[in-house]
């Protein structure tokens, strides 16, 4: 019989799309929200009399890890240390405690089976390591240079007659106590004169191709969920459709059969069982392979479009068939 845990965080809203659609079909399941477990969950491993078990402290529900048949994996939060004398180390010691403490629940869940295999998605979160597979595969990237070489700068500069973005590495977010801040792809306007800021750390560099429109391709397993999105209708998000506060225009379409079977190939590279790809389309049409986010948000997509991709993933939960 099919038992789902869901691991995320109490704010994200990806994950109540899937837990609708697991109390639809009357699936067993426990959303275990990570930043509870000092609060509305705990935690009791006794590895001598081999009891694994999380605790809902406030239905009083207790359920066996070794239980679960299927996880499906989304946005971990780690809990708040909020009590009062601590010192900086001491904080830091408690928050290794509870990182440890989850990642072994993670590896007491290890022969369970997880929309992805969180080790894959740590490896596939890699920009690098993406680009290198796509290319591998055959489809088609942008040049791109990851360097703190002021010379390959300037001669990617020089070469690409200017033409460059340039991203960060892993992910754009800026944690900051205020307020969390984003670093969005921007187009290089001049080219780079201060050798000291190049050299002080690894820069992302691609060549800035002029695109029609921003492809995501959302796949499940096997099946893929296309969407057209209309980034070049508003100034805002010419260059990174993520940015802007304007809804903007999506539009179901159909993948070429050969991108559609590279991107299943490319999951299959990295071991993932769900992965939202970014394409852009140049003037020719052609799909350009930008970045794969292992574990991107999909939710938005569904409402826009009706795109059942909440059914889709709960169907892998269930039976497990990729």
């Amino acid at each position: 019989m099919t038992k789902v845990l869901v691991i995320t965080n109490k704010s994200d809203l990806t994950s109540d799309f899937v837990i609708k659609k697991l109390k639809d079909r009357k699936i067993e399941f426990f959303r275990f929200n990570t930043e509870e477990l000092n609060k509305t969950c705990s935690i009791t491993i006794d590895i001598t009399n081999e009891r694994y078990i999380l605790i809902d402290k406030v239905l009083r529900n207790e359920y066996n890890l070794k239980e679960f048949t299927a996880v499906y994996f989304r946005r971990p939060e780690m809990p708040s240390i909020d009590l009062e004398n601590l010192n900086n180390g001491e904080i830091q010691f408690l928050k290794n405690e509870f990182a440890y403490t989850i990642e072994g629940i993670y590896k007491i869940l290890r022969n369970a089976y997880w929309i992805s295999p969180i080790y894959s998605i740590r490896e596939a979160e890699n920009k690098i390591y993406q680009l290198e597979l796509a290319k591998q595969i055959g489809f088609e990237i942008p040049e791109s240079i990851v360097t703190n070489s002021f010379s390959d700068t300037t001669d990617f500069y020089d070469r690409l007659n200017g033409c460059c973005i340039i991203k960060p590495v892993k992910s754009g977010l800026i944690e900051d106590e205020s307020k969390p801040k984003v670093v969005f792809t921007n187009i290089l306007k001049e080219r780079p004169l201060s050798k000291e800021q190049i050299e002080f750390y690894p820069n992302f560099f691609q060549q800035h191709i002029k695109k029609t429109c921003d492809v995501r391709v959302t796949i499940v397993g096997d099946t893929s969920f296309a969407t057209l999105i209309h980034s070049q209708d508003n100034i805002e998000t010419q260059t990174d459709w993520r940015r802007g506060e304007n809804i903007l225009k999506h539009t179901k379409i159909e993948l070429p059969n050969d991108i559609r079977k590279k991107c299943v190939e490319l999951l299959k590279l990295l071991n993932l069982r769900f992965g939202a790809i970014d394409f852009i389309l140049d003037k020719n049409e052609d799909f350009i392979f930008l970045e794969i986010n292992p574990n991107g948000q999909w939710a938005w997509i569904e409402k826009q479009t009706g795109y059942e991709i909440s059914n889709e993933i709960v169907n892998l939960l269930e039976y497990e068939v990729f």
